[in-house]
This record gives structure tokens, sequence and C-alpha cells, in this order.
């Protein structure tokens, strides 16, 4: 049986018009018995939101902790930083230094992945590490913002497997880089938003069950972004998708 976890947000200004609108909907999904992924949604000063997700790994013991401990950590310090989009790569090494600490209290290997955006003033910056994405989506197209930290990938990158036969590459899931309190470098972006954008982040449960034109269809400005949000996470899961499903969204009012 599924468990649906919801949240949704408006941050508005003081007039009272919605300048931000933040949704988030997590499924343990058919199959898997735990939810391993985690996820947070918190409002800055300035009229800004911090938006985080991480996919435990499930290979590793303990990637449910995991991806909370890596979630709650980076959360917590971007919050209390007066210049949070600053503080990405200091929030990334909180997150992995808590997973480093419980690996040395519990001599357990845990691992996560993790991308989080800071949003604020018509900006948006962003870190990543594993195959958990950031897309952008704007006038009825979804670009993917982040790049995967996997085997496949970085062998798509380099041009030694073809992008045609990496749907069906049983090695897809394999990450090159991972949350796991080893030394591991975030990469970092920064995006210029206009209004209308969606920035989504999402899970493999997702992904790897909709292509990009489905998740700019799914994800389209005219409903409610949580009622978005929960039809993206329950169509995955009627695709075909395994695992857990998680989607996180900031929509900028206007467009």
């Amino acid at each position: 049986m599924s468990q649906l976890d919801r949240s949704h947000e408006q941050i508005r200004a003081r007039d009272g018009t919605t300048v931000l609108e933040l949704a988030a909907c997590s499924d343990k999904g058919p199959v898997r018995r735990d939810n391993q992924d985690a996820w947070a949604i918190r409002p800055l000063a300035r009229r800004g939101a911090v938006v985080v997700l991480a996919d435990g790994m499930g290979g590793h013991a303990d990637g449910a902790i995991a991806s909370h401990l890596a979630v709650t950590a980076a959360t917590e310090r971007l919050v209390a930083d007066p210049d949070p989009g600053r503080a990405l790569g200091e929030a990334v090494e909180e997150a992995n230094q808590a997973i480093a600490e419980r690996r040395r209290e519990r001599r357990v290997l845990s691992g996560t992945t993790l991308v989080v955006a800071v949003v604020r003033d018509g900006r948006a910056v962003l870190a990543n590490i594993g195959d958990s994405r950031a897309y952008l989506i704007r006038a009825g197209l979804a670009r993917q913002v982040t790049q995967d930290h996997s085997w496949l990938a970085d062998e798509m990158r380099a041009g030694r497997i073809p992008v045609a036969s990496a749907a069906h590459d049983q090695r897809r899931n394999v990450l090159s880089r991972a949350l796991t309190g080893d030394s591991v470098q975030a990469d970092v972006f920064e995006l210029e938003l206009a209004g209308g954008d969606t920035l989504v982040l999402c899970c493999d449960g997702i992904w790897e069950a909709l292509d990009d034109d489905a998740l700019a269809a799914l994800l389209a400005p005219g409903r409610p972004l949580a009622d978005e949000v929960a039809e993206a996470v329950a169509t995955a899961i009627r695709q075909g998708s395994t695992d857990n499903a998680t989607v996180v969204a900031c929509r900028l009012a206007g467009g």
C-alpha cells in the first residue's frame, strides 16, 4: 500500500499577493518496504525559500537515516545563514559531516544523494550530489539543470556509451558521487527565474518513469502546485516506477 506525504506553502508579499508557491509529495511506491527519500521546504527572509531533496541509497544500511540527516543539516545551515545562496557549499559539507559522524558512531556505511536550491530575488542557486535532479520548467518545456553523478552518466558524457542504450543499461543506478561521509564535491548552478517558472527537484523514482515532456505537462501552471506534484508522483507510479517517488517544487508567481 502507498504511503503519501504532502506539503504546500505560499510565500506572500506585504500586500498579500503570492510571491512563491511551494509544494512537495512523496510516496514509498508499490514495491519498497520503506521510503528512503527525505525532503524539506522552508521559507526564508525577503520572501525566499529553501527546497531540499535526498534519496537514501537502498543498498546501504540506514539509507533513510542518511537522507534525513542530510536534509536536516543542509536545511538548518541555509535557513540560519544571512546569505544562504553563498552558503550552499557549507550546507552540503555539514550534511556530509552529519553522515560521517553517524558512520563513526555506528560503524555502518550510509549514503544518500542530495539536491538543494535557494530561491530568492528572482534567482535560484542549486547544488547537487548523486542522481537526484533539478529541472526548470518554463513555457511548457522542462530542462534538466543538474548533471547526474552516476557511472552511466559519466560514461555517456565521455562518449563511451550512446544515449540510446542508457534506458536499458543495468548500471544506470550506480552512483559515482554520493554523500557517505567521505570527501566529495558538489556541483553548483545558478539560474535567473521569470514569472511562472517552476523549479522541480525529484528522485530517480520520478525521472526514470517520466520523460521531460511528461514532467513539463504535469507541472504546467494552471492548477494548485500541490495538485500537480501529487499527480506527477501518482503518474510515475502508474507508469511503472518501483522506487520511492518524490517531487519538491517551487513556482515563481506571475508570467
